[in-house]
């Protein structure tokens, strides 16, 4: 089969798959809004690139917004790494993501074998911020007192680490488990009341190397799976008198890649505490390793985007149409980019 012929074969498959899903999709979750819910700005996303995948990435993990999405993908990066997003969302609201990852590598194992696996895992550090300003503010008569605004800020360490390597485990089946946790601190800031609360999120993925996944025939042994739960210790706080406790969330992630790595799909199944599950789509497709376009569902929005990659350095752009699919009030469109650094040969 030429090169003609897979390009149109992997834009068919991704445009049924879509096709296909989204009426499907559009009764399992894509018309509950998470707006309202404690801790609802951790669930906005990280990245351009996995914004414009429909926020499919926990069987992804494979770039530094990872620290968001599944931690234990930490353990598959190779290189030092930053990613920055900034999202122009609806009225004078600011959404905002960066990360940085190191991995750990134990200098005097790598002398003593150089051709040896060696590795002490990865850490991470992320911020996420979402900001709202210029409301109008009033009294119980109904006197302005000027303007007012809202800020909710999550401070995330992370760690990921493959225990095959780590611990030196000679186990087969577990060269390619990776573990993760995040520590986390989350402030809300609304006017002049302000809390700070604490919680931990854990992650696992099974993913197979690159080397694996070059033949284009298909194998249900060589899918990659990532299971992630959020506020498994869940931060609480208290602006006046009541309290809000992040509910704990779960996600189930799958990716598979076609022709020789070009086409990578992805689905995610979510379920949040008191909330139905919902269900996560997307694709992306690149040419020549430079050029990457990409689409997705997720529970209120459509998505489209594309990045550009030269050498350490990649672009991305994610358009977002929030239909809110059921007769919730439309809340336009946004726009979202992001640029990722990577460090070393």
């Amino acid at each position: 089969m030429n090169k003609n012929k897979l390009l149109l074969l992997a834009v068919v498959i991704t445009y049924q798959l879509i096709n296909v899903s989204t009426a499907f999709c559009l009764d399992l979750g894509f018309s509950h809004e998470d707006g309202g819910r404690p801790g609802a700005f951790l669930s906005y996303g990280a990245g351009a690139r996995s914004l414009a995948m429909g926020k499919t990435f926990v069987g992804v993990a494979d770039d530094a917004s990872t620290t968001y999405w599944n931690p234990a993908g930490l353990a598959t990066l190779q290189k030092p790494e930053i990613t920055a997003l900034y999202a122009s969302m609806y009225e004078k609201t600011g959404y905002s993501f960066a990360s940085g990852v190191y991995p750990l590598k134990s200098a005097l194992a790598s002398s003593l074998q150089p051709s040896a696996s060696s590795s002490f895992g990865t850490l991470g550090l992320a911020i996420v911020n979402l900001s709202s300003r210029g409301f109008q503010l009033r009294d119980e008569y109904n006197y302005e007192q000027g303007e007012g605004g809202v800020s909710e800020t999550a401070a995330i360490v992370s760690y990921g680490m493959k225990p095959a390597e780590c611990l030196r485990l000679e186990a087969e089946s577990l060269k390619n488990v990776s573990l993760g946790v995040n520590l986390k601190v989350v402030n809300q800031n609304v006017n002049t009341k302000s809390d700070t609360g604490y919680g931990i999120d854990v992650g696992v993925l099974y993913k197979h190397n690159d080397s694996d996944i070059q033949h284009s025939a298909f194998s249900l042994q060589r899918i990659n799976i990532g299971l992630s739960i959020q506020n498994l210790i869940a931060p609480k706080l208290t602006l006046i008198e009541d309290t809000d406790k992040y509910p704990l969330s779960t996600t189930l992630g799958f990716s598979y890649r076609f022709f020789n790595n070009n086409l990578l799909t992805a689905l995610d199944l979510n379920k949040t505490e008191n909330r139905q599950l919902k269900v996560h789509l997307g694709t992306e497709y690149t040419l020549a390793k430079l050029f990457s376009i990409r689409a997705g569902l997720d529970e209120t929005e459509a998505t489209f985007g594309m990045g550009v990659k030269w050498q350490n350095y990649s672009l991305d752009y994610a358009f977002a149409y929030h239909d809110a699919w059921k007769g919730y009030e439309d809340l336009g469109i946004s726009h979202r980019f992001g640029l990722t650094v990577r460090f070393g040969k």
